[in-house]
Parts: structure tokens; sequence; C-alpha cells
């Protein structure tokens, strides 16, 4: 067989969020349907993908760092062509800087592009003498892309027994900081019968966790109907699938946290106690500067109804330090809002200029020490917050999904022989449950355990398994 008659071997490097993990998933799902071969090992691949991610500085350094560094794969290897994917070649369309950063790339494919990217990866893998050529294709229109990529069959990349059901596409919010609107355009939601498939394919192939998300799922809908639909969606899942699963909701908007949403939250156990929310700040000249369409006093009255709502509930949020105009007074408000011990979970981000958004208008004047500092300091808060929650859940039974087994070497507590989390801890970005002893390491990942908590350390706790009844 001659060598151009062979099956083309694709490999896709995946960064960033869930999101895009997600997007992996369908490109992926779509190039083995269309006959492509995959390698995990890029050296090993005649084309290698790269789904960047541009959302903040630190991200378009990461994609920019990954794309260098394949890129010397091209030198005497199988590899014939590297194409950069996702939102910084999104993002690169109306910023020259950040198209720089793909230099090192063959080929950067948009978004409205995904439809047809078998056939680019064809003429790629037939044309790879010929440098830095990047195929375009016309674009479709917003809706016709979305109905077709959202429809893929997805190759799951992640662990089997958790998977994130993406709810809707892009972001109609006004915050002035986020370039998230102009790189995947306004919010696109999906048919409820097409997630209610979705997320029933996801439990037939091993899924014991089912994270809802979006840029904003909160607002999930508004654009099919003018409506809020989360709280069918919802209540539609709970109705329609009868499987033993968590069902777990991320990036929801505060703003659009409708009573309707906390009551079909609370109306079944198999919806985590838990709430993704991001509030950015709490000063109400940040938050007006920001677009976020909150004030302090609607803030804390959400906050405050959240409990009576969802006894138990864990909640997650995001802040942002060092916003244009942001003072001292702005900022110890948010630190002393932070130290009330209000959140389960906390990420805080410095500030990143972006190009092309109302905020870049702005002086970003801080200096980067300064912004450094101030992360610094609310995160030492949060982490005694965090230790003074950990305690209290010492004695507590739970049950918990098996992560994965400890494997020898690995930097653990003595004893401890598997990762596992509760209801109150999302994948990947909250702290997890470290379970010791025998029993523990017979656990397979996806396996569902009491567990009582022994020892409680920074953001993790340290539990056993508790032998089952009968």
């Amino acid at each position: 067989m001659k060598n151009t008659d062979r099956p083309i071997v694709v490999s896709l490097v995946s960064l960033g969020c869930a999101k895009n993990t997600v997007d992996s998933e369908r490109i992926l799902g779509r190039l083995v349907e269309a006959g492509f071969l995959l390698s995990e090992d890029p050296a090993l691949a005649d084309i290698c993908l790269v789904n960047t991610c541009g959302f903040i500085h630190d991200a378009r350094e990461e994609s920019a760092a990954t794309l260098r560094e394949l890129a010397k794969l091209r030198q005497g290897g199988q590899l014939k062509a590297l194409v950069a994917l996702g939102c910084l070649a999104e993002r690169a369309l109306d910023v020259p800087e950040v198209a720089a950063t793909l230099a090192p790339a063959d080929a950067t494919v948009r978004f409205c592009d995904y439809p047809r990217l078998a056939e680019i990866c064809r003429e790629l893998a037939g044309r790879h003498s010929e440098k830095n050529r990047r195929p375009q294709a016309a674009a479709p229109a917003a809706g016709d892309y979305h109905q077709t990529f959202q429809n893929f069959p997805r190759l799951r990349i992640g662990a089997a027994h958790t998977a994130y059901l993406k709810i809707s596409e892009g972001c109609s919010n006004p915050c002035r900081f986020c370039a998230i609107p102009r790189i995947r355009g306004k919010q696109v939601s999906r048919p409820i019968a097409d997630l209610v498939r979705e997320a029933r394919e996801l439990l037939s192939i091993g899924a014991q966790e089912l994270c809802l998300i979006a840029q904003d799922t909160t607002s999930y809908g508004r654009d099919l109907s003018g409506k809020l639909l989360l709280p069918e969606l919802l209540g539609t899942l709970r109705d329609e699938i009868s499987d033993a699963v968590w069902f777990r909701l991320m990036y929801a908007y505060p703003l659009h946290l409708t009573d309707a949403v906390l009551d079909a939250l609370a109306s079944d156990s198999r919806f985590c106690p838990y709430l993704d929310l991001p509030l950015q700040h709490i000063s109400d000249a940040m938050l007006a500067g920001m677009g976020r369409g909150m004030t302090r006093a609607a803030t804390l009255a959400l906050l405050d109804r959240l409990p009576k709502k969802l006894p138990g509930l864990a909640l997650r949020t995001s802040f942002i330090v060092g916003y244009p105009g942001e003072t001292e007074k702005d900022f110890e408000e948010l630190l002393a809002f932070v130290r009330e011990g209000r959140f389960t979970h906390a990420g805080v981000f410095l500030y990143s200029h972006e190009a092309k958004t109302p905020a870049a208008q702005l002086a970003d004047s801080l200096p980067p020490a300064v912004k450094q500092a101030r992360r610094d300091a609310l995160m030492a808060a949060q982490l005694d917050v965090s230790q003074r929650r950990q305690a209290a859940r010492v004695g507590q039974e739970f049950s918990v999904l098996v992560d994965e087994p400890v494997e020898r070497g690995a930097k653990v507590p003595k004893g401890v022989r598997a990762i596992a989390r509760s209801q109150h801890e999302a994948p990947e970005v909250d702290g997890v449950v470290m379970l010791r002893g025998a029993a523990a390491g017979r656990l397979q990942p996806g396996a569902f355990a009491t567990a009582r908590v022994v020892e409680s350390l920074d953001y993790d706790v340290i539990a056993d398994v508790v032998p089952t009844k009968g």
C-alpha cells in the first residue's frame, strides 16, 4: 500500500476549559466517523490539532507555547501539519498580536469551519509542503454552524464516569472585561430534546455525573423563546432520566439565577447541592464598571436566599482583582466579603486587558505587583475559610464518587488509596476526598461509596470507606 493511501493519523491537544473539552470530543468523533485514525502521541500523527484557549493572557501564553513546542515535531518526523483551532484561532481574526502567536501553525480553523474539518485535514495531508497555508471556508450562518457541530458524535477523552453537557454556546451578557462574545458569538441554546438525548447517550457509555456547562447556564433558552428555560430543562432531565446520576450546575450567572432554578435543584437529590456562581466583585463601583448588572445589595440578597432554598449548599465563585479603577477601598470591601466565609470554593484572577472589549478603553493603571498582592491576600483569606469548613466535616458521612486509584509513589498522605469527590466538589477545579485503607484500594473509578471524614487538610479531606450494610 502506498503511503498516500493509508488512513490519515491525527492527534489532538485540548487546552482550556471544560467547554473546550466538549468541542475537542466532538472534533475527534467527527474525524473518526470520517475514517481518520487517532494517536495520543503527536509525534506519531500526520496532523496535530491544538484546541487553543484565548480567554485571558496566561491562557494565550500557554496556547502559544504549546504550538511552538509541537512545531518542532515537523523536523524530520511524521508530522505534516500543525493546526490551531479554538478560541485563540478565532481571536486572531481581529487582534493582530494574537495572530502572530499562531505563526508556528500551518493552518488556523475557525469555529464556522468545524463542520468541514475532515475536508481541511485531508487538504493539509496532501499539501504539507505549502508552508503556512491557511485553508478557509465560506462561513455558514451561526445557527447552521451550531446545529451541525453540536450534533457531531462525541469521542470521550476524559474520565468515563464524569461528562460535561454543554447546553448552549456563546454569550449575550455585556460584561465589559470579557472577550467571549467576540470569540464565541451571542448565545445559541440547544433544544431540550437534543440535550436529553445526549444525556442518555453519555449515561449509556458510563457517565455517573453530568455537569451542565455553558458560558452562562442560567440564561439558557432566552434566545429560543425569550424566557429563561433552565428550570424546564432541569425538570425534564429529572423526569425523563431515571439513572442514579449526579447533575451538577456550573457557570451560573447570578443575575439570571431565579427561584424557579433553585426550586428545580431542590426537587431531586440527584441534583448536587452545589452552585458555581461567578460574582467577580462585591463593590458597587466595580460591579457597575464591569457591566455585571448586579449590585452589592442584590448579591447579598441572593446569597442570603440560597441556603434557605438549598440547605447544605456548596458554593463556588470567582473574583477579578485589579480591574481598572479598583481602589484600595474597593479591594478591602472585597477582602472583608471573602472573610465572611460564605464560599466553599473560590478562584481569583488577575484582571487581563483584552483587546476590543469595552474595558480595553480604560487605563490598566494598577501595577502587576499590586494585582498579585491583592490576589494573594484574597486567596489567603479563602484558605482560612476553607480550612475551617474542611475541619467542620470531620466525623461526617456522605456519598462519594471515585475518580481514580492512587498510583504507587504518588504524593498523598500515608494510607490513601483512592481519590474521590462528594457532591460538594466539582471535577478538576475543587478539592477532593482522599480515601484510605484496603477497601478504598478495591474501588474502581466511577464507583459510588460512603465515606466518613477522619482528617481535614487545607482544601481536601481524608476519609475511610464505610462498609455497606448487609
